[in-house]
This record gives structure tokens, sequence and C-alpha cells, in this order.
């Protein structure tokens, strides 16, 4: 699904959302464990990235984190 609200991070196989409690939205970028130049949670919308690939399925962006509630 596309969320103009995140940018870029909507749509990449490297992006991951995690929720708390209250039922915020953190979006995490996967990269930044590999690779200095991205920021773990980047600022939103992403509107440009080195580092972006469009997963293969919509489904796949977004999936929460092992182990959230």
């Amino acid at each position: 699904m596309k969320r103009p609200d995140v940018g870029l991070c909507a749509e990449c196989k490297h992006a991951r959302v995690q929720r708390n409690a209250r039922g915020s939205e953190f979006w995490r970028c996967l990269k930044a464990e590999t690779d200095a130049r991205f920021e773990r949670y980047p600022r939103l919308p992403v509107s440009e990235c080195a580092g972006h690939e469009r997963a293969a399925s919509s489904a796949r962006p977004g999936r929460r984190v092992s182990g959230e509630e």
C-alpha cells in the first residue's frame, strides 16, 4: 500500500513499522544496522534515499518487527 505520509519507506524492502502500546507508529530503516549513512528512524516523509529498494510485494514493507505487540 502506498503511504504518502511516509514517502519512499512505504514501499521499501528495508523499512519496518514499530508500534507502541499507545498506537504510535515508528518507521525503522534496517539499512542503518549495517551502513552508518542511514538513520535508524528517518525523518518522514522520505523523498530521496540512496538505499531505497522497492519491496517484491506491497504486503512486505511495514511489517511488524519481531517481538512487538
